[in-house]
């Protein structure tokens, strides 16, 4: 059996939904008897902010507020644990990685959890929760003052968003352009297509189909406050409006795996989308580097896995992983191996991530919203509202994220 004292070095970089739950379930093998393991997770914002939760956040200025969770109160006092506030600049080789400030940081397991740029103003910008918190009131000013607004793209984000800002402005006109021909991922089910653009309906909103918004490209970051014109390349309409959301699009930022790429001597990317390539198991697909796991959004699994919960699954999944690996003494094996390609061989099996959960709930302002469960689609009901304001509207599950953060919740206690 693997000395449970040794010195265990893990890293986990990005703290959003898959890196926040592998952080956490690692964390906890130091009261195991790991003495010797310390997890660092390094995040370039100060705050963890609860992306899901945008729609709320954009016309609710107490819940945008609350949806800010400081990372320096992740990890429990009393541990090795620690959180860097830094950008990953670049993974150096298999045991190091180098953060924007210069600093190093050397792993025997690397959790790159970096995700991606997420449609639209729910990627908040700021790295700080007042530049965070900032950068949504002032969308949320813009909205207070405008008579039309534009949002763009049918996705989840886009129909929530167009959702909550119909409902807090009933005054407003509100159209949503999306450039396919129904609402939400295609994955799911046409009736909640169908039930999504009743209930926008219901709430005012305009919903055209089938035509692609031309992005100028002096348009800001997510979001536009001030009259523009956009105009649609499919249908050749133009819509004019107060404020454009963009909720379209999704970039990631793979560059900083390149020189590993040339010590490995082997590409780790997707060529196209920059997506790190991995097995069934979270792992990079480079059999060299199994003591490396990439969840969420960052990886090439199917668009279909590319949502917040599906993100923290992974993330949990790749702890899993790790936690065999170490229990095995693998990272004391291959630390001191003479040939590491015959170590990283030999690691212990780890476990595929399933994808097993058929679940998708939008609500679609506070009282509204379409769900699929289990492949049955509740699109147009009145079970479908019950169904989605019981379980996401309320407060979009920020309460089951703020158990993440335990000193938050101690000092909100006293």
């Amino acid at each position: 059996m693997a000395d449970k004292t040794r010195e265990i070095s893990v890293v986990v970089i990005g703290g959003s939904y898959a890196g926040a739950a592998a952080a956490k379930q690692l964390g906890v093998l130091s009261k195991k008897g790991y003495s010797g393991l310390k997890v660092t997770l390094v995040d370039q914002s100060t705050h963890y902010f609860h992306a899901i939760g945008f729609p709320k956040a954009l016309v609710d200025a107490e819940y945008a507020e609350s949806a800010f969770l400081p990372f320096a109160d992740f990890f429990p006092n009393g541990t090795k644990h620690e959180f860097v506030n830094q950008k990953l600049s670049r993974v150096v080789d298999e045991h190091h990685v180098e953060l924007d400030n210069g600093q190093q940081l050397y792993y025997d397991y690397l959790v790159l959890a970096t995700g991606g740029q997420a449609p639209g103003p729910i990627n908040v910008v700021g790295r700080t929760k007042d530049e965070g918190v900032a950068e949504i009131r002032q969308l949320r000013e813009g909205l207070d003052n405008a008579d039309s607004v534009l949002v763009v793209g049918g996705g989840a984000v886009g129909v929530e968003v167009a959702g909550f800002v119909a409902e807090k402005y009933p005054g407003k006109r509100v159209t949503l352009v999306h450039s396919r021909a129904r609402l939400l991922p295609e994955h799911f089910r046409p009736g909640l297509s169908n039930g999504a653009i009743d209930k926008l309906g219901r709430l005012g909103v305009k919903v055209v189909l089938n035509d692609k918004v031309d992005i100028p490209s002096d348009f800001g970051y997510a979001s536009n406050v001030g009259h523009r014109v956009l105009h649609g390349t499919s249908s050749g309409n133009d819509y004019a409006s107060d404020v454009q959301i963009l909720a379209v699009g999704f970039r990631l930022h793979t560059e900083y795996v390149e020189p590993l790429e040339q010590v490995l001597g082997h590409s780790l990317r997707e060529p196209t989308s920059g997506a790190l390539r991995v097995r069934p198991t979270l792992q990079l697909e480079n059999s060299a580097v199994p003591h490396i796991f990439v969840p969420g959004d960052v990886n090439n699994l199917p668009g279909s896995t590319k949502f917040g919960f599906k993100a923290e699954m992974q993330g949990n999944t790749a702890a899993g992983n790790i936690k065999k690996m170490i229990a095995s003494g693998f990272d004391k094996a291959f630390k001191s191996a003479d040939n590491a390609q015959a170590v990283a061989e030999a690691a212990p099996k780890a476990s595929a991530w399933s994808d097993y959960v058929d679940l998708m709930l939008v609500p679609i302002g506070p009282d509204l919203g379409v769900a699929q469960v289990l492949k049955i689609a509740l699109g147009s009901s009145g079970l479908a509202n019950l169904f989605v304001r019981q379980l996401k509207s309320k407060d979009f599950m920020l309460s089951m994220r703020k158990g993440y953060f335990p000193k938050s919740k101690k000092a909100k206690r006293e």
